[in-house]
């Protein structure tokens, strides 16, 4: 009685098997949109986003503006003091360059008044010498008369040539000198503009990263400001997909602060140096339709529309079998090609129809 039940029991389970092994998941090939697209993941940034950084280093003496503020471009957000001798220095040096220029435009004027003595006595010693010319050649007059004014005109023309010559390298000093102490001065007042910070642009700033009392690094930064009302994408898409993005490709984006809305954005900027830390480019995108409030460093999520197609012939992935066989119905591998593809479904280009079937392999 125990060997029949035992019997039966075997026979039953072999038919439970059998059957499991018989039966297999199948597909129908058909027709439906298929859209291949490239992930990246990324975040909202400002336009003209950037962080302000000291030019010197220095003691912060006022902040004047705080984080939501609205700002002007040229409006002054920061003032260090100068930890340096090197300001009072300058003006110092542009004191005694004035002094010297100064002193030379006095000696310049009185080098031009002599000139102009001598230029004149020139004139009256020429007027006297051809006149005493005149006078000697009609048998008038003495020869040592003559003699002291042709003298006179040697002397007066080498007294014109040497103030002159003096001028001459005055000016050139005086011009030297003025455009020593414009140099310096504008040195002096381009040092003191290092020490007062101010907006790049008319915008927002979302973040003071520094307080009053506190010492300015150069390359440690103060603030950061962009765009109050305008917004980007800033994305990071691997290596292996750079070739497959090109500028006005239309993307898909999902954020964390918008759950269960997509909001469309367009390819605006793609930078052409790779991470070689991540093996990344870094890509930019506008917002068609942007919504209504947006942050920096929100985190974002997008599909790069690549490629679309209408009435595609596709099956699931989980059915394609090293990328180009699939088992019929009647159990038999089946060689196609395929075309796009997304994260569940892929073209058949080739090798299938319409209403075929075809098994999944267990």
């Amino acid at each position: 009685m125990n060997n029949a039940r035992s019997f039966y029991l075997c026979f039953a389970m072999s038919l439970i098997l059998f059957s499991c092994e018989d039966k297999k998941v199948s597909y129908t090939v058909s027709e439906q949109k298929i859209t291949e697209a490239v992930y990246a993941s990324g975040v909202v940034k400002a336009k003209d986003q950037y962080e302000v950084y000291a030019l010197n280093q220095g003691i912060i003496q006022a902040v004047n503006v705080q984080a939501g503020d609205l700002v002007t471009k040229g409006q002054t957000l920061f003032m260090l003091q100068d930890i340096t001798p090197k300001l009072s220095s300058d003006n110092a040096k542009l004191l005694a360059e004035y002094t010297a220029w100064k002193s030379k435009d006095d000696q310049l004027e009185d080098l031009m008044a002599n000139v102009e003595v001598a230029r004149k006595k020139l004139q009256n010693d020429s007027l006297l010498y051809e006149r005493q010319k005149e006078l000697w050649a009609q048998g008038i007059g003495s020869k040592v008369e003559y003699e002291q004014r042709t003298l006179q005109l040697e002397s007066s023309r080498a007294n014109l040539k040497t103030l002159a010559a003096r001028l001459r390298a005055s000016q050139k000093e005086l011009n030297f000198l003025k455009h020593q102490s414009t140099r310096q001065w504008k040195m002096s007042a381009q040092n003191l503009n290092d020490f007062t910070i101010k907006s790049k642009i008319t915008g927002r700033v979302y973040d003071i990263k520094a307080t009053a009392g506190e010492m300015a690094i150069m390359g440690r930064p103060l603030a950061l400001i962009g765009s109050a009302d305008r917004f980007i994408l800033e994305f990071q898409v691997d290596e292996k997909d750079i070739t497959k993005i090109k500028l006005k490709q239309r993307v898909k984006v999902r954020m964390d602060a918008y759950d269960k809305q997509t909001f469309d954005a367009e390819i605006s900027h793609i930078h052409p140096l790779m991470d070689e830390k991540s093996r990344s480019f870094t890509l930019e995108a506008n917002f068609i339709q942007p919504p209504q409030n947006l942050y920096p460093f929100l985190t974002a999520e997008a599909n790069i529309i690549i490629a679309e197609k209408e009435n595609a012939l596709v099956i699931p992935r989980s059915y394609l079998l090293n990328d180009s066989l699939v088992i019929s119905e009647n159990q038999q591998e089946v060689i196609v090609k395929t075309g796009l593809k997304d994260y569940q479904m892929v073209e058949i280009v080739s090798g299938l129809k319409k209403g075929d079937k075809i098994l999944k392999k267990e």
